[in-house]
């Protein structure tokens, strides 16, 4: 009966937290090195009903491998726990139904992203989705036939290994460690944090990058993107839009105020478009 109480409320928890990432989008910044990913807030533009094009567009490389994993995989990984709890709380469910399961909730969850504005209809979400259900289910059949000595050895270890986890990135979001893959307040939050850090707009009172240095700093521009050279030497073109905040200690700036050799917060999406661009205090020679 205990563990069934358990399943009920990991199985809780996990829907709270997938509408929380994939429907309402208000999820964390994932920092990898100095380059952050943002995956949050509302994304629009043209559906996608042709299956494996975008697959196969992130397969091809033209926006990174890092882009192509996260999206490719992060769809996959965020269901798997659904069809792994899914025969913990319902018994008697089998194949037939989680076959279904798995086509319904990634319609259900790109439906009401496009009804709210939330994100952008995609097919290959959806079958990306139903496969991270099917690989959860697979992986409850393997769990259920391991002994009990060893399932025990193995519950402690997942359990401890997500506590562990878990703490190291809350402490990052907090800036309490310096991990080299993190999580960050989202765009959202750092705009929020940045308009009451930055009262006054005829002075320049602090460094928006936190005295960090920022992403990197601009080499190239053209009116519709710019390239930076990343701190890790890389250089990286960001895409700009008519929706990208560009921000610098007198408050709301435009692209013209951007010069060559500014270094640059550079909040971006999986297109590498920049929702957001933090300009760094010059430091003072």
């Amino acid at each position: 009966m205990k563990k069934r109480v358990v399943a009920y409320i990991l199985f809780a928890l996990y829907l709270i937290l997938l509408f929380k990432i994939l429907v309402w989008k208000d999820l964390a910044m994932i920092r990898i090195g100095p380059i952050k990913l943002n995956f949050g807030g509302t994304q629009e533009g043209p559906a996608n009903l042709i299956p494996f094009k975008t697959i196969f567009y992130y397969f091809t490389g033209k926006n990174g491998v890092l882009i192509a994993v996260l999206n490719i995989f992060g769809n996959i990984a965020a269901l798997v726990p659904l069809g792994f709890l899914l025969p913990l709380v319902f018994l008697k469910i089998r194949w037939k139904q989680i076959w279904m399961i798995a086509a319904a909730s990634g319609l259900i969850i790109e439906g009401v992203q496009l009804l709210l504005h939330v994100g952008i209809f995609d097919v290959d979400d959806i079958l990306l989705n139903g496969w991270g259900v099917l690989m959860g289910y697979w992986m409850y059949l393997l769990y259920i036939k391991i002994h009990t000595p060893i399932k025990s050895i193995l519950n402690i270890v997942v359990l401890g290994g997500l506590i562990v986890i878990s703490s190291l990135l809350t402490l990052s979001y907090y800036k309490q460690v310096e991990l080299p893959i993190g999580i960050e307040p989202s765009v959202q939050t750092k705009l929020q944090n940045n308009l009451k850090n930055n009262t006054s707009s005829s002075s320049a009172c602090c460094d928006l990058c936190g005295g960090t240095g920022g992403t990197g700093r601009i080499v190239a521009m053209t009116k519709d993107a710019i390239t930076i050279k990343r701190n890790d030497s890389v250089a990286q073109i960001i895409k700009l839009t008519n929706k990208t905040i560009i921000k610098n200690n007198n408050g709301k700036a435009k692209l013209s105020d951007l010069k060559i050799n500014n270094h640059l917060t550079v909040i971006i999406d999986e297109t590498e478009t920049a929702s957001l661009i933090l300009v760094c205090a010059e430091k003072n020679k």
